[in-house]
This record gives C-alpha cells, structure tokens and sequence, in this order.
C-alpha cells in the first residue's frame, strides 16, 4: 500500500482556485513523460485520460493528484511539497494549463515520513524502561 503525503500552501491553493474558475475540472498529474517528475501538470480532467498506470494520491482543493505508478512507489514514505514559482520570462512548452499564466506549479521538496504501524504503537499507558548496562 502507498503512504505518500502531500502539503501545499496558499500560493497553491490560489493557482488551484484559478484554474478551477477559467477551465472547470482539473487534475493535476506528476509522471515521467517528457518533462522532469518535479513537474507536476495541470489538465482539463476532460483533456487527459487517467490509465491504470497512475495512481491517486491525494487531492488539492479537492483536485485530484495522480502520479505515474512506478513513479509513485519509489516516493513511498515521502511527504511531497507543492509550490507556485514564475517562469521568470523562460519559455516553457509544457501543455499545462499553469503555464498560460505564467507560472509553474513544482514539486518542491521531499521529506521521509515515518510510519509506525499500529501493533507497534506506544500508547500513555505504556512505560518504557531503560537498561543502563
């Protein structure tokens, strides 16, 4: 099972709202394709047809985040940052829906995030000794 976390500020948020206002239903996807897998796409959701090979994980503003599978696993256990940066004049081919205007939504950066499973959970009834041997 995947455990991937996303996080995501208000710059996102604010590009997000945007282009719910000017396209109607997006999604944003994240796969190896042409472009660098820190660059996360933003699509019409009628515009791009979520295969089996991507696999949801999570939703931002209650749009659907979609990384490419294999893609996915090797960023099990990860928390993935979003961010807002200017093209800052560069040309971007990108067919995302963010770079008409003039941004690009990025993957900023990653942290490990531990998962402890549930049998073996320290609950505030339990004492931990320690040896000093």
């Amino acid at each position: 099972m995947l455990d991937i976390g996303v996080e995501y500020g208000d710059d996102v948020k604010e590009l997000i709202k945007s282009m719910k206002d000017k396209y109607g239903d997006i999604i944003i996807i994240l796969g190896h394709g042409c472009c660098s897998p820190t660059e996360p796409e933003i699509y019409r959701s009628s515009d791009f047809i979520v295969g089996s090979d991507y696999v949801e994980v999570g939703r931002i503003d209650g749009v659907p985040f979609y990384i490419e599978r294999s893609l996915a696993e090797s960023y099990n256990g990860w928390v993935l940052t979003l961010k807002v940066e200017p093209l800052n004049g560069a040309i971007d081919d990108s067919f995302s829906l963010d770079v008409l205007e003039g941004v690009r939504l990025r993957l900023g950066f990653k942290k490990f995030k531990l998962s402890i499973p549930k049998e073996l959970r320290l609950d505030e009834n339990m004492i931990i000794e320690r040896s000093n041997s």
